[in-house]
């Protein structure tokens, strides 16, 4: 074999080598989520505000914190945990109550491909009534992104950057109801990764331009 056809063949086996190792690429991210709300009425992360009028009982709001979740990124839709809106006792007034100002801290607790901590915060406003078409409860993050390591998680929101709350309602077991808090997560290759991708792409380029010029 002449020496054109080893160069040859070793390129293309370095080409081989790069588009094998891509899916590699792809890592597991490993989290559990933290919800915390804080303000008015909370009282261990369970908020209560009294019904609109005297006697008609009251409105609940917590967070149902994800335990354990698991996604091979790049992945766009995932799972933070869930609103959870009730009202005792078991049918509500539909006249809107007024929520105070809370405070809600989302935190992402990863545990791969690195481990680390960071949090979404924002704050909860609108009024509830045991009817979804007449409450306007938002969580307003102040951001969308955040990073832990080579980890980017993202906030699936609405186009005005908030995250709806659903009220509770008589439908359908509606009460409680929850809303779930999704978004997205990618990770950025490691230098290691890339370093060693770089000598086969660079193969994948020197043999389509080889080809070019045939």
């Amino acid at each position: 074999m002449g020496v054109r056809k080893l160069v040859r063949a070793g390129l293309t086996a370095a080409a081989a080598v790069a588009l094998g190792a891509l899916p590699a690429a792809a890592q597991t991210v490993t989290y559990s989520t933290t919800g915390t709300l804080t303000g008015s009425g909370c009282v261990s992360n369970v908020c209560t505000v009294p019904g609109a009028t005297v006697g008609s009982g009251s409105f609940t709001l917590t967070f149902l914190n994800d335990a354990s979740a698991s996604y091979l990124a790049p992945s766009p839709i995932i799972d933070f945990g869930q609103f959870q809106t009730a009202f005792t006792p078991g049918t509500g007034s539909t006249i809107p109550t007024s929520f105070p100002t809370l405070s809600f801290t989302l935190t992402i607790n990863q545990t791969s491909p690195s481990v680390g901590t960071n949090s979404f915060v924002g704050s909860i406003t609108g009024s509830m009534a045991y009817n979804p078409s007449q409450s306007t409860l938002i969580w307003t993050p102040t951001t969308t992104a955040l990073t832990i390591g080579n980890a980017a998680y993202t906030l699936t929101t609405d186009n005005t950057g908030n995250i709806r709350i659903q009220a509770p309602t008589i439908d359908n077991n509606g009460n409680p109801n929850n809303t779930s808090v999704k978004g997205g997560v990618n990770v950025a290759p490691e230098p290691a990764t890339l370093l060693l991708l770089a000598p086969g792409l660079a193969g994948v380029g020197l043999v389509a331009r080889r080809r070019k010029n045939k």
